[in-house]
């Protein structure tokens, strides 16, 4: 790993961030670039801009729920409103998640991978879910300081089966957020997800039920090969 940052002095430094094209080489592209815009960015939408509805209808409806609690405490409404924002942002693991990528924090790889391996296998055992995979260069082993994991759940067809694994996500987030695991993670349709997830490197495939998936990923790393290839290269 590489020597860990402090979040203070990395909000103050230029990050590598995707721009759209009109942004690329303009004083606000380099602008969006530093730490504090990216802060600030990830604070007000929180991922909701690329969520399914009904994760954005949760999230919301806990910024609302906390609000209205902390209004009974006889706080003021936007003071309520910011602090129910700002918890919302912490425990969706996003918080831990974005220092991880600018280089403030650190889990060690042992760490990562244990915890990868639980995800997958209590993915296993959701029977609401059609498919758990993950995407990025951990395809091909590498991990580093600035290293998270890019996570997609699939559900099973039907509604219920949607809002069981939007919920559990959420709790999926909190509990990374409390064990430090850098996790970026959404529920998508089968097709939403490969029409927004990278294509020039392989899908891991952490869980699937019934082969599902291979229509769309015929080529892929399955888990036990991601096991295999990850701990040769990092422990």
């Amino acid at each position: 790993m590489g020597k860990k940052q402090s979040k203070i002095s990395v909000l103050f430094k230029k990050q590598k961030k995707h721009l759209p094209a009109k942004l690329e080489g303009t004083w606000i592209g380099e602008l969006c670039r530093y730490g504090w815009m990216i802060f600030i960015s990830a604070w007000i939408l929180q991922g909701m801009r690329i969520m399914n509805w009904r994760e954005v209808v949760i999230k919301l409806g806990l910024d609302i729920f906390i609000t209205f609690l902390l209004w009974l405490c006889g706080l003021p409404w936007i003071i309520s409103l910011l602090i129910a924002h700002t918890l919302n942002f912490t425990f969706n693991g996003q918080l831990f998640a974005m220092f991880t990528h600018m280089g403030a924090t650190g889990v060690p790889a042992s760490n990562f991978l244990n915890y990868t391996i639980k995800i997958s296998e209590s993915c296993h055992r959701k029977k609401f879910l059609r498919a758990a995979i993950a995407y990025g260069s951990l395809s091909r082993g590498c991990y580093k300081s600035t290293s998270d994991i890019d996570f997609r759940l699939i559900p099973q067809p039907g509604a219920i089966n949607w809002w069981k694994t939007a919920f559990w996500a959420l709790g999926l987030r909190a509990k990374a957020f409390v064990v430090r695991y850098p996790l970026d993670m959404y529920v998508y349709d089968p097709e939403v997800v490969v029409k927004k997830m990278r294509t020039d490197e392989l899908p891991i495939i952490l869980d699937e039920k019934n082969g599902s998936m291979k229509s769309y990923y015929p080529e892929r790393v399955e888990m036990s090969e991601f096991v295999d290839v990850f701990s040769r290269n990092n422990l």
